[in-house]
């Protein structure tokens, strides 16, 4: 290494033997000629020497540290070096590539003029550099360097004058041979223009306009006095902000996430069923019901564990509910291990009473620690993320109902129409449906073929074929095994009654109630009036497991033992009716709301007002409140009118709820609202009919508000307060 820079031979370089860099002096010199280093002619003119980059230049001052720390003797030339070193590198890390590449070629034409400086002196030195770049003599390294640092833009003429190198040679004096003193200054955002706080607010809205479009809005909403800009000129501005805060204002705080930096969670060390984590994916193909045979698609909730990427359970569902979680969960501990860790989202299927109950959930009597992931940060869950896609959406992809966003269109609308078309013959079955039991037996051999398949994020191993690959899910849990880890098995005596669910209830006289079933047994008698845990079969109502507070089994207590003739309905059974009643109320609301338009409303034609000559009332004060209250009453919301006309006073006779709640939200129906009708409106708004004609009352403009139960409050207040005072008027003529 010189004594007086930071300059080194493709020999000393390679001797170092620094990682990622070559350890031959051929290697290292076609590196350095490839990356276009600095270089300069050694003293003697025996060969050149190289100007390391930065990264480089790290390695290098990390190696001299090594070489104070490990031998103390050779510490003063080592110590030299590396405050040599330091200094180039303090700057240097403030600085952007460009201006380390020009600060490195006006370092090494000082470095030329100094040399020739010490024969013939510092004036003569510079005119002949700059004499000899401008016929191109220069050596072709330090001709390449000339280019370099003018930092001109592309076409202009690359030549140096006196005045330049005369304050780069001053620059180096007073900066002691720094870079930060020789490198150009970036000028991006030292001057804001006027007009780009303006910009700034029509180009980061949530709708993304486009750059032009906003410029045109600029132009005209610049205040007096500010220049307008080019349309070159914003997209110039524009582009020298940095790439997220571009997107700030046109990204929400959960969508840009996407493009801010993460931690990356580090899974090596941990073992098999140390966390399990789970998702459900609604399966991206169409298959047949296992009921009536129309397409559908099922819902799929998949169970991994986080160690060895392993698919240990899964389940499949109708519809996405705590009870296919449930399964999934019980799948995974008895083909598995019991996992220490559930980590999930905040879905229903997975943030619910029977999951997160102190007494009765499954995750107290199973003895795992739930953990949710936060809300919308999918990115924590990645792992589970990705199998999906790795599994499922590829399953999918293989069927000819597929129906994601890679199918081509006209062929999602083929397969669309045949399968409606075929499950109207007799058969009831479409050919390109595949049935509910084939489907299963095919699930699983995905999911096989998963865990079989190498896997990117497991270490790598050599067969015994000599082919190395990474580990496969299955590979990293048979390695698990052989060093000793032992999975948490489910005792055969729990398999059955660990995953039933539990609720609690009170027991009378011997009987217990349960989803509007009732059971009975002798044992019960003595634990009249007290709560217990009752345990049940979601497929099969006919008996139900009863224990103490400790988990003592108490009894099994039979469906209605204590009486004859009736059947048990079963939770799933009324679940299914409840399901479908609702799907019968929905389709009812549709079928009103077809008939309404097809048998509009009748139009009132505009008769002419009769003016009737004015009549003198005299009013008491009870009768002028009266009235006014009545006037409120028609002023009230003048907004919220229905769309049925008025019918007088007569009221008519309604034929559903919908069009009985239709007549009394109608403005000029208020008035004849009736203690009966103010609470009927009450219990309407909160069923479940209600909330299924919301849409379509919303877009009728009757939807039920805060205004409405003030309105019915006072109202009743006023009928009571009526009532009350017709009681005192019979009793007083009594």
């Amino acid at each position: 290494m010189s004594e007086t820079n930071i300059y080194y031979t493709c020999y000393e370089l390679a001797a170092m033997q620094l990682p990622g860099l070559p350890s031959t002096e051929f290697g290292m010199l076609k590196k350095a000629k490839r990356e276009k280093w600095v270089a300069r002619k050694r003293p003697g003119n025996n060969g050149y020497e190289y100007l390391p980059p930065v990264d480089v230049l790290v390695l290098i001052r990390d190696r001299v540290l090594g070489r104070i720390v490990s031998r103390p003797a050779e510490s003063e030339p080592a110590r030299a070096d590396l405050e040599k070193i330091s200094q180039a590198l303090k700057p240097a890390g403030d600085l952007k590539v460009w201006q380390r590449e020009v600060a490195a070629a006006r370092l090494a034409i000082c470095e030329a003029v100094q040399c020739l400086a010490s024969k013939i002196g510092k004036e003569a030195a510079i005119l002949e550099i700059v004499e000899q770049s401008k016929n191109s003599a220069l050596p072709e390294t330090l001709q390449a360097a000339v280019e370099i640092a003018r930092a001109k833009k592309m076409g202009q003429k690359q030549v140096l004058s006196r005045a330049s190198v005369y304050r780069w040679l001053r620059k180096m004096e007073q900066g002691q041979g720094t870079m930060t003193e020789l490198a150009p200054h970036d000028r991006s955002f030292n001057n804001i223009p006027a007009w780009a706080p303006a910009l700034l607010r029509l180009y980061s809205q949530p709708q993304k306009p486009s750059l032009l479009y906003c410029h045109e809005q600029l132009l005209r909403n610049l205040s007096d006095g500010v220049k307008a800009p080019s349309y070159r000129t914003c997209m110039r501005f524009i582009e020298k902000m940095s790439n997220v805060d571009q997107h700030h204002g046109r990204m929400g705080s959960r969508q840009i996430k996407n493009i801010l930096p993460f931690v990356r969670r580090d899974t090596r060390g941990m073992w098999p069923a140390e966390c399990y984590t789970a998702d459900g994916h609604t399966f991206d193909a169409e298959v047949a019901h296992p009921a009536h045979g129309r397409a559908f698609r099922p819902e799929i909730t998949t169970v991994l564990d986080v160690a060895t990427r392993k698919v240990v359970g899964f389940s499949i569902g109708l519809a996405e509910s705590s009870w296919t979680v449930l399964d999934a969960l019980r799948h995974a501990c008895l083909s598995c291990s019991i996992p220490s860790i559930f980590y999930v989202d905040n879905g229903t299927g997975f943030k619910n009473d029977m999951m997160n109950n102190e007494v009765t959930g499954f995750m107290a009597r199973l003895g795992i620690q739930l953990t949710h992931s936060l809300p919308y940060a999918s990115q924590a869950r990645g792992l589970i993320e990705r199998v999906q896609q790795s599994i499922w959406v590829r399953a999918a992809k293989t069927l000819p109902t597929y129906m994601g966003k890679d199918m081509d269109p006209q062929a999602k609308q083929r397969a669309f129409k045949v399968t409606r078309k075929e499950v109207l013959q007799p058969s009831g079955r479409s050919k390109l449906l595949i049935e509910w039991p084939a489907f299963i037996a095919f699930c699983q051999s995905e999911i096989d073929r998963y865990n079989d398949r190498a896997h990117s994020s497991l270490p790598k191993i050599v067969t015994a074929d000599g082919v190395r690959r990474h580990q496969s899910p299955n590979d990293a849990w048979a390695q698990a095994i052989s060093e000793g880890w032992q999975a948490v098995e489910v005792a055969g005596h729990d398999r059955n009654d660990l995953f039933r669910p539990y609720k609690t209830a009170k027991t009378t006289r011997g009987e217990i109630r349960l989803f509007g079933n009732r059971y009975f047994s002798h044992d019960l008698a003595h634990y009249h009036g007290e709560t217990m845990r009752v345990g049940y079969d979601i497929h099969d109502a006919s008996r139900v497991w009863v224990r103490d507070r400790e988990g003592r089994l108490v009894a099994i207590a039979e469906f209605e033992a204590n009486s004859q003739r009736y059947f048990p309905q079963s939770f799933i059974d009324q679940a299914n009716y409840k399901r479908a009643q609702a799907r019968i109320k929905r389709a009812e609301a549709r079928i009103e709301e077809a008939q309404a338009e097809l048998d509009p409303p009748l139009i009132l034609e505009h008769q002419p007002a009769e003016t009737l000559p004015p009549m003198p009332i005299k009013q008491s004060p009870d009768m002028a409140l009266a009235i006014e209250a009545e006037h409120l009453e028609d002023m009230f919301d003048a907004t919220n009118i229905g769309v049925l006309p008025t019918q007088g006073d007569k009221r008519p006779w309604f034929t559903s709820d919908a069009e009985k709640y239709r007549w009394l939200m109608h403005l000029h129906h208020r008035g004849y609202w009736t203690q009966h009708d103010i609470q009927w409106l009450r219990d309407f708004v909160h069923g479940e009919y209600y909330w299924d004609m919301k849409e379509i009352f919303a877009r009728e403009s009757i939807v039920w508000t805060s205004d409405d139960d003030h309105f019915a409050e006072r109202k009743l207040e006023k009928l009571q307060k009526e009532e009350k005072n017709e009681e005192d008027e019979s009793a007083a003529a009594r």
